[in-house]
């Protein structure tokens, strides 16, 4: 245990649009823009950051978060200061919010925790240092196109960056046939498809199909809460099932994992509510001999680089979705940018805490709402 970092005496919540580089596919059509909120917390000592992300195209989400995060979390981080992550955990359990704004604020404290005691996050997750030294690996991760010629060309102009996998989104209509044409243009690649909870177990034999193409996973293939499908197709299969919207809690993971629903989760900060639930779930993971890999929304610059910080954890056998936010936006809050220091592969940052510098100018530019938050007053 440390001793307790400087109080906050700050607390800036700050709601960022980007616009991406190409559009996003949702429900409703297509997203154009990324939405973030960013938490700093200012004390004595420093400034820290955190990143609230949902996914592209979530405008009620975000409305959602940034709610919770002004009106529940702020008020609660002022005057605050923690000496272990645990502390942390127990702050976060406490604020009674949603996943996604949790985590903007609770990586926060990660944050500055880090900084006031010279150690990064990976550091505090516990990760070795023979991993950290090794770094993270990158996956590509490819959305729905309209034809397999669009999709094949998607991934062939991002494959010479080095990727260590390709992951395909699957839906009704866009799922066999994409898959085979994948796997039978490139070979030798590293394949998964993920099925973002879309089909039911009346689809079973589209899975077996896609059995058959010596993939490295199949990702939420049905619903999240269907346990006993999940498991019933798992039986099935020589390709492991990886669980993604089934996995935000520690419990719903345990439930999964005594159903034999799965072989493999996909970790996600803004899934899970942060660093803290996200480690919990990896250790009871590696447990029960389930491996772990960490997933994106995709976050902007600083988001990511947690990702990379909970990627070096010993359970997370698989290549990340984390990419360059070149990759999907026009700009980013972060400087340097966040990029691959080596083909498919990201550096873990050694500055203490979570070792990427927020740009001010770069979220002045963006921002289209902001609060602050003061020891004294709140403005």
């Amino acid at each position: 245990m440390f001793t307790a970092t400087s109080p906050v005496e700050r607390v800036v919540v700050t709601r960022i649009r980007i616009p991406m580089k190409s559009s996003w596919p949702v429900a409703t059509g297509e997203a154009a823009v990324k939405d973030a909120i960013l938490v700093t917390l200012e004390t004595s000592s420093g400034v820290a950051h955190g990143e609230a992300s949902p996914a592209p195209g979530s405008g009620a989400l975000v409305d959602d978060c940034w709610a919770e995060l002004t009106g529940l979390i702020a008020p609660k981080l002022l005057g605050a200061s923690v000496d272990c992550t645990e502390r942390i955990a127990q702050a976060a359990a406490g604020w009674g919010a949603g996943p996604i704004a949790t985590a903007g604020a609770e990586t926060a404290l990660w944050d500055l925790l880090g900084q006031e005691h010279r150690a990064t996050v990976a550091q505090l997750l516990g990760a070795v240092e023979t991993q950290i030294a090794m770094g993270v690996e990158s996956g590509l991760a490819v959305g729905l196109h309209p034809s397999v010629v669009e999709l094949l060309r998607s991934i062939e102009a991002h494959l010479a960056e080095g990727y260590r996998r390709v992951k395909i989104r699957i839906a009704p209509g866009r799922d066999l046939e994409f898959a085979r044409a994948v796997r039978g243009h490139f070979p030798d690649v590293e394949l998964m498809v993920d099925g973002g909870g879309e089909y039911t177990a009346a689809d079973a034999d589209l899975f077996r199909a896609l059995d058959e193409l010596d993939l490295l996973m199949i990702e939420q293939p049905y619903a999240p809460r269907d346990f006993d499908a999940l498991a019933e197709l798992q039986a099935t299969l020589v390709t492991p099932i990886c669980l993604d919207e089934s996995a935000d809690t520690r419990e719903q993971t345990a439930e999964a994992i005594r159903r034999s629903a799965c072989k493999i989760v996909n970790l996600k900060l803004q899934r899970t509510g942060g660093l803290s639930a996200a480690r919990a779930i990896h250790d009871l993971c590696f447990q029960h001999g389930v491996a772990c890999w960490v997933g994106s929304m995709p976050e902007l610059g600083l988001g990511q680089a947690y990702g990379v910080h909970l990627g070096t954890l010993a359970n997370c056998k698989y290549a990340s979705d984390l990419e360059p936010g070149a990759r999907w936006f026009v700009d980013d809050i972060v400087v340097p940018p966040f990029e691959m220091t080596s083909p498919g592969q990201f550096a873990v940052p050694a500055r203490p805490g979570v070792g990427v510098q927020v740009d001010a100018q770069k979220v002045h530019r963006y921002q289209v709402e902001r609060r602050e938050f003061h020891r004294t007053t709140t403005a």
